[in-house]
């Protein structure tokens, strides 16, 4: 290919580019989404976020180093659920529901818990903070829709519907004569 048509082909991905809004700011990560050293130990927090990188943050003359992390917000009624990624970004992938069962520390009785996951391995538990993958889950079982319940109707009623039917066809037929 010769260096001029390198140079139009070039100027061509150019033009078809978007251009970048100006109302679009830098992505920013929410509070929410920040784990600090001190606090890091109330909470089971996967290994993978214990790597940092740590931001140092010193306020009030305390210091203290926080470590971004992806946080699943949403859910139920009208609203979706949608993931802050840690670099303050939303996921655009697929987010899917599974259960998991887990063992009450209270009355060491089973219950389940609804979990998600998304289309790239990230697990989350239902409140919305990053958890290490399970070992065993089970898919989210699907609510029955709410509709008529269709019983099968007995040989009394089969037959009384044949003759209905059997009558009214007569009726029609008496009509075209």
């Amino acid at each position: 290919m010769s260096k001029k048509s390198k140079e139009l082909l070039d100027n061509l991905s150019k033009i078809i580019e978007k251009p970048k809004s100006r109302f679009e700011g830098k992505a920013i990560i929410p509070h929410t989404n920040k784990m600090y050293k001190s606090v890091i130990d109330s909470y089971d927090f996967p290994k993978s976020y214990n790597n940092g990188p740590w931001i140092k943050d010193a306020e009030d003359g305390e210091v203290d180093y926080w470590v971004a992390y992806d946080r699943m917000y949403g859910g139920g009624g009208a609203t979706q659920e949608r993931l802050i990624q840690k670099d303050g970004t939303e996921y655009q992938g697929k987010i899917y529901k599974k259960r998991r069962l887990i063992k009450s520390a209270l009355d060491g009785s089973n219950f389940y818990q609804q979990v998600k996951v998304t289309a790239d391995g990230r697990w989350f538990d239902n409140g919305g903070m990053p958890i290490e993958a399970p070992t065993k889950v089970e898919e989210e079982e699907e609510k029955e829709t709410i509709g008529f319940v269709h019983r099968e109707l007995t040989d009394e009623e089969k037959a009384e519907q044949a003759k209905w039917k059997a009558d009214e066809e007569q009726k029609m037929l008496s009509k075209l004569k």
